[in-house]
């Protein structure tokens, strides 16, 4: 009997090492290649690379537990903006798929439960983490059954296996790995395959003060005294400057993708309700909802 939650899992996982085969054994998934054995958890597989940066992993940890707090009055304006962003989004991803089976990657899931819709219609969708705490809920809570461990950098995953590779607020993290980390991306995706990205926009009309206008210190020094005085628990990080969708657009085409759009995104969060209803009013121009929101969502076919 096997302890994954979903068996089908190893047709999908590959060591994080070294790529070779995974076979499950005394609770472990073992390579055939070099030897290496990974834990499986509560039915989750722990698939992070043997160099695996432990005190990134930490930080993220802790970034989980902050995300699932009650936030306080001061972010709640920003919290409805994020979800109705997330709406967005998935509402995107409907409208451009085909019909089940389809086969679903979410890199860097988070706690979104989105997954429980597109399995209700047929499909087949895996969540992939850094984070072990975030897999767990969504298997305890929502019954997720195809939940992976591992590190972006180092994605577990064979090539050409996705239809569908689906990725929200995640590779501003890893900014200064665009290339590699998109490419990793289209190396899932099977060939006709779509990827599907939300991310911030660090040159949208609202972020030009971190973003152009102040030094990375000088922001990062202003950032901490704002967020102290408030008594928030956003602190600046390492990745306070994310790309912009025009270089995300550049690096798609660079990598192959075709059929790239951009898509207006209403939601935008992050910004008072004063700036956002100055957005509002200046979003009746597409190319503002577009390329000046916070939030931009892309599609691109993988040829």
């Amino acid at each position: 009997m096997s302890d994954l939650t979903n068996p089908a899992l190893l047709l999908l996982v590959v060591c994080p090492g070294c790529g070779g085969e995974l076979a499950e054994s005394a609770g472990c998934l073992t390579c055939a290649r070099c030897g290496k054995s990974y834990k499986i958890r509560q039915g989750i597989p722990l698939l992070y690379p043997p160099d695996a940066h432990i005190d990134h992993l930490h930080e993220e940890e802790d970034l989980a537990r902050m995300m699932k707090r009650r936030p306080i009055p001061e972010e709640q304006f920003s919290l409805l903006q994020w979800q109705k962003s997330k709406q967005e989004f998935w509402s995107v991803v409907r409208a451009n798929i085909e019909t089940p089976p389809k086969l679903f990657v979410n890199i860097g899931c988070g706690y979104d439960a989105s997954f429980r819709e597109f399995e209700q219609q047929g499909h087949t969708f895996v969540n992939f983490d850094v984070t072990y705490d975030m897999l767990s809920s969504l298997r305890r809570d929502f019954g997720g059954r195809s939940c992976v461990a591992g590190d972006v950098n180092c994605l577990p995953f064979k090539k050409g296996t996705f239809d569908y590779v689906v990725s929200i607020d995640l590779i501003h993290h890893e900014s200064g790995k665009l290339l590699a980390l998109l490419e990793s991306f289209r190396d899932l995706l099977k060939p006709g395959g779509i990827l599907f990205l939300e991310d911030p926009n660090a040159w949208g009309l609202f972020q030009m003060a971190k973003s152009i206008l102040l030094p990375k210190p000088v922001y990062r020094t202003l950032r901490s005294t704002y967020h102290r005085l408030k008594g928030t628990s956003h602190g600046p990080a390492d990745y306070e400057f994310p790309t912009s969708v025009w270089k995300v657009k550049d690096v798609l085409r660079t990598l192959g993708f075709e059929r790239i759009r951009v898509y207006p995104n209403i939601a935008y969060p992050g910004i008072s309700e004063a700036s956002f209803r100055l957005y509002r009013s200046l979003g009746r121009s597409d190319f503002v909802r577009k390329y000046h929101n916070y939030h931009y969502i892309i599609s691109a076919v993988r040829r």
